[in-house]
């Protein structure tokens, strides 16, 4: 089964420990308590969030892939992140928690050969956990 979250407006991160009062209300649902400083990643454009689920070893997995272009820095290869996506809907929902299996972030820089091709960065967030996509809460 794969679900596509499009069109996701906004995309925020924030290292990982600052998340240590979340609360799980489910497998899919976070409760995050009170106000935590994200930061907001300048999107060129809107990102897209790809879940889906498959059996290993007798236990459900949930590949979670967030995919924005940016032209802003972004140092995610020495930080855990976890990340929060907002849909135009009003929608929020939480990639990776503070504890293992903490989501990859990868950052690839676009060099396009035609001028009319996007360029600047392309971000992409990869969550494989026993969790699902979790739906914030308040």
């Amino acid at each position: 089964m794969v679900q596509l979250l499009q069109n996701i407006k906004k995309v925020e991160y924030i290292e990982t420990h600052y998340m240590k009062d979340l609360v799980l209300l489910s497998n899919r649902e976070v409760s995050l308590q009170y106000w935590r400083n994200f930061t907001e990643l300048c999107l060129d454009g809107l990102g897209s969030v790809e879940v889906s689920q498959n059996v290993e070893n007798g236990s459900r997995l949930t590949t979670v892939k967030l995919t924005v272009h940016t032209r802003s820095e972004i140092f995610a290869d020495s930080y855990r992140l976890c990340w929060r996506v907002t849909t135009v809907e009003g929608k929020q929902y939480l990639i990776g928690i503070n504890e293992q299996p903490y989501p990859v972030t990868t950052v690839n820089d676009n060099f396009p050969e035609k001028p009319t091709e996007r360029s600047g960065k392309t971000v992409t967030v990869l969550w494989r956990t026993c969790l699902e996509l979790l739906e914030i809460k308040e």
